[in-house]
């Protein structure tokens, strides 16, 4: 897997676990932020997929070519 589908999956993951894990958390009954819940946990590995495909498109991408 090269650098550039690398960062089309993380992208794509971001999306998908951001909006899945907003959309549980304010359908839910979460009162507040929660570590314990899994909607929490979904949406914050999309932050976190979100974080690492900007680092690889940011400074893997320029490198290749």
């Amino acid at each position: 897997m090269d650098v550039r589908q690398l960062l089309t999956t993380l992208r794509l993951a971001a999306v998908v676990l951001v909006v899945t894990g907003f959309v549980g958390w304010a359908t839910g009954e979460a009162n507040a932020f929660s570590l314990e819940s899994p909607f929490t946990l979904i949406f914050l590995l999309g932050v976190a997929c979100a974080v690492a495909s900007i680092y690889f498109g940011i400074f893997l991408v320029n490198r290749e070519e």
